[in-house]
C-alpha cells in the first residue's frame, strides 16, 4: 500500500484543481485565506504542495469556492482516477 503523500499525483491533481477554481471565481489567496480565518502562507503551501489538507480544511476550502460536498467528494474521485482511464471533473456551477 502507497503511504499518504502530498508528491502524489492524485494529491496534485486535487489541489490543481481547487486553485483552478479560486482563480475561476477570481478570488486571490490573500482574499481566500481571510475568508477562510487562515494565515495566507497555508493556503500557499498547500497550493505549493507543501502542506497537506486535512479533511475539516478540505471541506471548509471547497465551501468557501462554491462547491457543494457532492461535488468537492467527486473531484477527489476524479483526481484519483488514473489518467489513462479518468473522467473529466464535474463542472462545479
Amino acid at each position: 500500500m502507497t503511504g499518504k503523500t502530498i508528491y502524489s499525483a492524485e494529491y496534485r491533481r486535487l489541489v490543481e484543481r481547487l486553485r483552478a477554481r479560486r482563480e475561476e471565481i477570481g478570488l486571490t489567496q490573500t482574499a481566500l485565506s481571510k475568508d477562510l480565518g487562515w494565515p495566507q502562507q497555508r493556503l500557499s503551501a498547500i497550493e505549493a504542495g507543501a502542506r497537506r489538507l486535512d479533511v475539516m480544511e478540505f471541506l471548509h476550502l471547497t465551501a468557501r469556492l462554491g462547491l457543494a460536498p457532492d461535488v468537492a467528494l467527486r473531484l477527489v474521485v476524479a483526481a484519483s482516477e488514473s489518467p489513462g482511464r479518468r473522467k473529466k471533473a464535474p463542472d462545479p456551477k
